[in-house]
């Protein structure tokens, strides 16, 4: 992994999400490329007092930045037009971007705020694996990672080689946690798919689990708390995982694991 690309704004949160991506990748070459979001249709409509108050914030950002990149390692700062997912689309088709770190609160293109929507929609429209930070979580080396998998579909390469670049970078315990509504046995193309994931993954500390008869969001509150989990994985092509973890609103004042961990959707 060589290029990773960060959207930035003036708040801070997605500032932090870029802080976090330079302190987890550490290796020479590395080439952070910083995509300033647009957050007016153009920016002939700014006042001229805002747009050079959002260039200084820009530029001092930058120099912070700057000072945490390790030795032969470089940020770059994009400059595009358009809406914001064509930015980030073109971002990463037009630098070979090997990973999308952001923030889970974004501006959206006119005023006021990016909603589940528009995370939504870089996840399912950009084929590329993304690492959402919580705007308050501290970068920390990792212990526990969790998995989530219902065994379903047969993993491609590309996706296990993901997984398993990131298990080797990390030297983190990966847990593989099936949510089941029953106590059924898995069939038998889900026990060939579990037993794929486990030679893909047989050189790294793993240990799979399940848990039965508890929504999505309680199984995994549950086993985040239990087993002090750090970040969650997911795979895009599971669509259910992604509707109930991440996109589904909950007024659940227990279910923290959203605001607390990042998350890893890794595409086939």
């Amino acid at each position: 992994m060589k290029h990773i690309l960060i959207p930035v704004d003036n708040t801070d949160p997605s500032w932090n999400a870029a802080q976090c991506a330079i302190s987890m990748y550490r290796d020479p070459g590395m080439c952070f490329y910083l995509l300033p979001v647009k957050t007016f249709p153009t920016a002939s409509k700014l006042h001229p007092d805002l747009l050079e108050s959002s260039k200084s914030y820009l530029k001092t950002r930058l120099k912070a930045l700057e000072q945490l990149i390790a030795a032969h390692q470089k940020i770059v700062e994009l400059s595009l037009d358009g809406r914001f997912i064509t930015q980030v689309k073109q971002a990463v088709q037009l630098n070979d971007i090997d990973l999308i770190v952001c923030t889970d609160v974004f501006p959206s293109t006119c005023d006021g705020q990016i909603d589940a929507t528009h995370i939504k929609a870089i996840i399912t429209r950009i084929k590329c694996p993304i690492l959402l930070v919580p705007h308050k979580f501290k970068c920390k080396p990792l212990e526990q990672v969790v998995l989530l998998s219902d065994f379903n579909f047969t993993h491609r390469s590309k996706a296990t080689n993901t997984l398993t670049a990131f298990m080797n970078r990390s030297q983190t315990h990966l847990n593989i946690l099936q949510l089941q509504t029953s106590s059924a046995v898995l069939s038998h193309s889900q026990m060939e798919n579990k037993s794929f994931l486990k030679n893909a993954l047989d050189r790294f500390s793993c240990s799979f689990h399940s848990v039965i008869d508890k929504t999505m969001d309680n199984a995994l509150q549950l086993f985040v708390r239990i087993h002090r989990v750090e970040l969650v994985i997911l795979f895009a092509k599971n669509i259910n995982f992604l509707e109930n973890i991440l996109f589904t609103s909950s007024h659940d004042n227990s279910l923290t694991y959203r605001k607390q961990l990042p998350f890893l959707i890794i595409h086939e």
